[in-house]
């Protein structure tokens, strides 16, 4: 079974892909799932477990047992309810010199938590962290954008203290001040996020994966999955990522259709495509 990530569904409607509104028609509605690329895994492997990202984004040695924990900057608008999660910033300028200025304003506090900023890219940090520390276990960035914070904070309360030692660090910085001048989002809340270690990675069967999602391709390697272009044929179950409309629109243009695939919106609902279901004439 391949597996198709589609934008939501009012962007694929706008595509006016032909021959989509039959196919979806035809197909089996999947229930709506929670949104983000963790929940699709789970759904279509089995994964009792979400992949350990951090290690996977670390490069860690297949079966290495050195506990990961990542971190992303990312905008967090107070509400009258809440805090709504507007922005991430591993989405912005990666060569942003406000997110270095950030992260080296953050690495001392970390230290005394004993939490070691091994690496940073953009708005995104590397962290190796004591399992003592307990596990954050939130939702991975691509869910978390839109969300109220107070629905997806760490049950532990621990961590809970730690994201607003944070969230004061980061208000306290003049490079934020002056973002919030230029109008640009201010990066005042660090995500913890895609704890583990790489040995404990769950399987995954797919012959090969087709994306420029870093989180995917850390997985393919890992795995030792092909990746390949994502309009070309492949020879057992792909992972196409389609996520982006103009993606969706150029693979559709070449002819290549869902056959047996689970398709599934950013939104959280899909399809079951299965071939007979061509057949089905009265839908």
């Amino acid at each position: 079974m391949d597996i198709w990530l589609l934008p939501a569904p009012q962007a694929v409607k706008a595509l006016c892909l032909p021959g989509f509104e039959q196919l979806s028609r035809r197909a089996d509605a999947l229930p709506v799932a929670e949104p983000g690329l963790d929940s699709v895994l789970r759904e279509a492997f089995g994964w009792v477990s979400d992949a350990p990202w951090a290690a996977l984004l670390a490069g860690a040695d297949r079966d290495s047992p050195v506990p990961w924990l990542a971190a992303d900057l990312v905008h967090v608008r107070p509400e009258m309810s809440g805090a709504r999660v507007l922005a991430l910033a591993i989405d912005h300028d990666p060569e942003d010199p406000d997110l270095a200025t950030l992260f080296a304003a953050l690495q001392p506090w970390l230290a005394d938590e004993a939490i070691d900023l091994a690496m940073s890219t953009g708005g995104r940090a590397l962290l190796r962290c004591p399992i003592s520390h307990g596990d954050p276990a939130t939702v991975a960035p691509d869910a978390l954008l839109g969300s109220d914070l107070r629905g997806v904070l760490p049950a532990d309360l621990r961590w809970q203290r730690r994201l607003n030692e944070m969230q004061i660090v980061l208000a306290q910085q003049v490079c934020n001040d002056a973002r919030v001048a230029r109008g640009v989002p201010s990066w005042n809340t660090l995500w913890f996020w895609g704890q583990g270690s790489a040995d404990g990675c769950p399987s995954l069967p797919l012959a090969a994966v087709s994306s420029v999602d870093p989180l995917l391709l850390a997985l393919a390697r890992h795995q030792e999955v092909a990746t390949q272009d994502a309009s070309a044929a492949s020879v057992g179950p792909a992972l196409r990522d389609l996520r982006d409309p103009r993606q969706l629109a150029r693979v559709w243009a070449t002819g290549l259709r869902p056959r047996d695939a689970l398709l599934r919106c950013v939104d959280g609902s899909g399809w079951r495509v299965r071939g007979w279901q061509r057949w089905r004439l009265w839908r």
